[in-house]
């Protein structure tokens, strides 16, 4: 079976258990922001003290600095670090949705990236094996989204796909 024939959470599952040996399908990142209407979208390995970025996608017409300086930034980021829905989500097992007008709440490290990228909010969910969180799945939307929306709620639909799908095959 080819990677485009894998289901998303397969390919994901397989980034987060096997992130060393596994590249990056190269329609993966596309792949992700179709499938999910992201503006930027992003998957995260849980190491014990940090996470570690697996795949960032952009949708056309995403600032491509931002999209870079984005990357550097998170290849690995402190679980100190909980001002960013990515980390929060990890940290408190459970769904952290930032807005890019909340500069002073728990998530205001989320919200100025939203604010360069030109998005009004972003979903970071927990991704599990079992009872442990192994990643984190986000996405930042360009449109301002509740978290019983439904682009939030097919978000965490995927997320926990991804962990059935580690859970079962690992």
């Amino acid at each position: 079976m080819t990677h485009s024939e894998e289901t998303l959470p397969a390919q994901l599952g397989e980034l987060l258990v096997h992130p060393a040996t596994m590249s990056v399908p190269e329609d993966l990142p596309a792949r992700l922001v179709r499938e999910t209407n992201a503006w930027a979208v992003g998957l995260w390995k849980k190491k014990p003290t940090e996470l570690q970025l697996c795949v960032f996608g952009a949708a056309d017409g995403f600032d491509e600095t931002v999209a870079r300086e984005f990357t550097e930034a998170t290849q690995r980021v402190p679980l100190e670090q909980t001002q960013l829905g990515i980390v929060n989500a990890v940290v408190h097992n459970r769904p952290a949705l930032a807005r890019a007008e909340e500069l002073t709440g728990d998530l205001q490290k989320s919200a100025g990236w939203l604010g360069r990228f030109g998005a009004r909010c972003s979903l970071s969910c927990p991704v599990m094996a079992g009872e442990d969180i192994i990643g984190v799945f986000a996405v930042s939307w360009k449109d301002a989204y509740e978290e019983d929306d439904p682009w939030p709620q097919e978000l965490q639909k995927l997320a926990d796909a991804i962990s059935m799908h580690v859970t079962e095959n690992t």
